[in-house]
């Protein structure tokens, strides 16, 4: 943990020098500053260490970016579900280049701007697929209420069904609960539904 908070003040005093460059070059102002962090490493929460399991902790990382032309983007947050592959195509946005078909991720530059996008992602496929006799296996769909994940290599397979409105830490697990059997399927299906969506083509 002392090797950790380190790494995150040089980052912190390394992020400092760069503004301050761009101020005396007097490019601030045109410049666009994406910092995102890795997933979350849980320091200890859970008794767990690590990025690879479908709890918050791991999953969210921080996400910031700064237009310093954009009057809206000023100290606001957004809740809308973004992704570490929509970075990619943010930056070729903000370059006016055009977004390869091949792209998944989306610009988040409207978001920055405070505009509604209508058909913005709902939830996304979230998986730890990573050979590793020590950490299982698992595949699930998020969306903005609930996560479902179901580790795929246990005996019998081992699944979870969480209400991050109702209990945002994630203590409790709704699988055989029965008012939560529809949506337990529903989700089911809508993770089958995206693994195949994201297959690649042969």
């Amino acid at each position: 943990m002392l090797g950790y908070y380190r790494m995150i003040t040089g980052v912190d005093s390394a992020i400092g020098r760069v503004l301050e460059t761009l101020k005396k070059q007097q490019i601030a102002e045109n410049t666009v500053i994406i910092f995102m962090g890795d997933n979350g490493y849980y320091k200890g929460n859970r008794g767990f260490a690590g990025k690879w399991s479908h709890y918050e902790e791991s999953l969210r990382i921080p996400l910031v970016i700064l237009d310093p032309r954009s009057k809206q983007a000023k100290g606001r947050t957004n809740s809308n579900i973004t992704l570490n592959l929509d970075v990619a195509s943010t930056i070729l946005d903000y370059a006016t280049i055009k977004l390869p078909k091949t792209y998944q991720g989306s610009s988040l530059r409207p978001l920055v701007n405070d505009k509604l996008v209508p058909d913005w992602r709902s939830d996304f496929l979230c998986e730890h697929l990573m050979d590793h006799k020590a950490i299982p296996k698992w595949e699930g769909v998020r969306n903005e209420r609930y996560i479902y994940a179901r580790y795929t290599e246990q005996e019998p397979m081992y699944e979870y069904l969480h209400d991050l409105e109702t209990d945002p830490d994630q203590l409790n697990n709704y699988v055989n609960s029965e008012k939560h059997q529809k949506l337990l399927n529903e989700l089911r299906e809508r993770c089958n539904a995206l693994i195949k969506k994201n297959q690649p083509a042969n």
